[in-house]
């Protein structure tokens, strides 16, 4: 849209036309909006709708966890409150001020932080407070109307408003304003009893790894479709029926969690989504009489006919219109053909709560395959323990030091058990990011200068030697843990303090200005390229996990010719440090079309949200699929 309107209406927000929403929802399906406004903060919000026509279709949105919107598009304007309003904090009185686009999770790590009890059910929804505001979402014995002391509203003409619960209608998965509708969440104030943090935290991570062994959270999902009948589950109802595994198009039941409808490859439509919501609404009738309610919203014009064309995996037998559907793609893999495998997940690293996550989604996606997976911590366990126990095969989730430098790749070279990844030298050399460039420099591949640190060095002479911004980080972690950007001399020795707690090897880096680019590979295969915008050109490791303003774009949107020569780049760049599998390379791009080589990670995130199921589907592999094709890469060194 035009920059200079928004500047003339005083607004500091970005307002897109024909925005697609499958970049935005949690389905990673559906049409287009009229407009799409992303506002600063709460002010330019209030600003934005105090712009527009009064009868302007409206749609809030979060992180579109719980929407569905039609292929033919909404007709009017959505407003993304992720990332804008985002004010967290403990007020003077003890209530919690949240406000709409924090995501649930986030908040309850805060109240634990500030130990306060009573919020850990919040790190298992998958949205923001606006929107579990709006349908009183809760978990595990958990409602957000509970903990709800008072609300802060926005209506049509930009006006705030404090409400108290008692004029609000709530029930169950429904919250509605008594007396208009024109309103919606800004804000709100939780009351929350003390409690003990580590206890709230110990329960929040139970909750987590209860979530994800659970629910499908590694394929494209909008969380629980259908509300619970009272006396009864509804995932109960449709396994009942027989419907895990019944598809629309390139929609299906999940296997895992029969109230989840799954997106495998990213491909499927809304209407492929709608039908199958339809058609197990009409199974479900038909068996048990019973109507399940959708819980999930969906809005927006239907593209054409919505005629069903629903289909059950399991049996192949076509509903009305299926004989024009193709069957969902899978690799031609036996699952048993891999024996016992074991999935190393958490370890002793910086990094452990992210490998939980990982190899967490990496065992449910094995299981989902019919692979035979089991946890494996090395943590609690010895890696030397796996071949007695029978394991056969061995799937490497960790990250960081002990698990993605060369050691518990030896012990498996050792024992003899094929395993994903880089082999011994490989893993040990990408890690040590002085030794990675020293190679990628000798060859001719284009890095970034750089030079090591001590703790005697001459801030100065080193910011004059490389140039100023400089990034200090750790030669040996990953994540970006320990690393800082610097932009003053006399800044370099705290960086240097910081990075050393980590690893004696420090390395300083010349910052190079550009886009942040990531490249994935599996086997021989180099992914499309995820292009990263981070706050301020910053991708540290808050702005990797923890940003609410991170954004990330697969495709990337570069010209052909660009992407296809990096994506040689490193596939030469990993072949010159002996890596094999599968893995990642970081990079720069200048406004020139130079790339620069950051570092390559050797066992990357495996998360549903993490980079390289990212990339993968936009390549049309899902995860289940790329997963089976990481294990089927697993080896001994030659």
């Amino acid at each position: 849209m035009n920059g200079d309107w928004l500047e003339r209406a005083g607004l500091r927000g970005e307002l897109r036309e024909h925005e697609p929403m499958a970049r935005h929802v949690s389905w990673r399906a559906g049409g287009p909006v009229r407009l799409a406004y992303f506002p600063a903060d709460l002010e330019d919000l209030r600003l934005f709708l105090s712009r527009l026509r009064r009868d302007e279709k409206l749609l809030f949105v979060g992180l579109g966890s719980n929407l569905l919107v039609r292929d033919a598009g909404f007709d009017g304007t959505v407003v993304f409150t992720h990332g804008a309003l985002k004010a967290l904090r403990l007020e003077g009185d003890g209530l919690i001020y949240a406000e709409a686009g924090v995501a649930a999770p986030k908040l309850a790590r805060f109240a634990a932080n500030q130990h306060l009890g009573g919020a850990e059910f919040l790190a298992g929804i998958p949205g923001t407070v606006g929107g579990a505001l709006a349908m009183n979402a809760g978990c595990y014995g958990g409602e957000t109307w509970r903990v709800v002391e008072r609300v802060l509203t926005v209506d049509r003409a930009g006006q705030l408003h404090e409400r108290a619960p008692g004029d609000f209608a709530i029930g169950y998965r429904h919250v509605g304003l008594k007396g208009t509708t024109d309103e919606w969440f800004a804000a709100a104030w939780l009351r929350l009893p003390a409690g003990q943090g580590a206890a709230s935290r110990d329960r929040i991570r139970e909750l987590l790894e209860k979530r994800i062994a659970s629910q499908p959270l590694q394929l494209p999902n909008a969380g629980s479709v259908f509300r619970n009948p009272d006396g009864d589950h509804a995932a109960r109802l449709i396994e009942a029926a027989g419907l895990k595994g019944l598809a629309s198009g390139d929609a299906r039941v999940s296997e895992q969690h029969a109230n989840f409808i799954v997106n495998p490859q990213g491909s499927a439509s809304a209407k492929d989504i709608e039908n199958l919501i339809d058609e197990v609404q009409r199974r479900v009738r038909a068996h048990f009489g019973v109507e399940l309610v959708r819980e999930v919203r969906i809005v927006g014009e239907r593209a054409g006919s919505q005629e069903s064309g629903v289909r059950s995996q399991e049996s192949g037998q076509a509903g009305d219109n299926a004989a024009a559907q193709a069957a969902p793609h899978s690799l031609p893999l036996a699952p048993d053909a891999f024996g016992r495998v074991a999935v190393l997940l958490g370890g002793m690293s910086a990094e452990r709560e992210i490998s939980l996550l990982s190899g967490n989604a990496v065992l449910a996606a094995l299981k989902a395959s019919g692979v035979d997976a089991h946890a494996f911590d090395p943590a609690e366990r010895s890696p030397c323990r796996l071949a007695e126990d029978g394991f056969e095969r061995v799937f490497i989730a960790l990250h960081g030091r002990g698990g993605e430098d060369g050691t518990v790749q030896g012990v498996f070279e050792t024992l003899g058990l094929p395993y994903t990844g880089s082999g011994v030298m490989a893993s040990a050399l990408a890690m040590d990011k002085w030794r990675t460039k020293m190679v990628w420099a000798a060859a001719g591949l284009p890095t970034p200068p750089w030079r090591m640190l001590r703790a005697d060095d001459d801030w100065d002479a080193v910011a004059a030697e490389l140039g100023l911004p400089i990034f200090v980080k750790p030669a040996r972690e990953g994540s970006s843990v320990g690393a800082t950007k610097v932009a003053a001399a006399d800044r370099l020795a705290e960086a240097y303090a910081l990075a050393a707690r980590h690893d004696p090897l420090v390395l300083a880096e010349r910052f190079v200005a550009g886009q942040e680019l990531t490249c994935a590979f599996v086997g021989e295969q180099a992914l499309p390229l995820v292009r990263i915008v981070a706050p301020d050109g910053n991708y540290d490791y808050q702005n990797k996990y923890f940003s609410d303003q991170t954004r990330y774009f697969c495709p990337s949107g570069l010209p052909e010719q660009i992407e296809r020569h990096i994506q040689e780049l490193v596939m030469r760049a990993a072949a010159l440090l002996g890596c094999r599998g599968w893995g990642r390379a970081d990079l720069i791009l200048t406004d020139d079309g130079t790339p620069f080589l950051l570092e390559m990670n050797t066992s990357p995130g495996m998360t549903g949200h993490s980079l390289v199921p990212m990339a993968a589907r936009a390549a049309g592999i899902g995860f289940e699929d790329l997963v089976l094709r990481i294990l089927r890469e697993a080896r001994c060194d030659e």
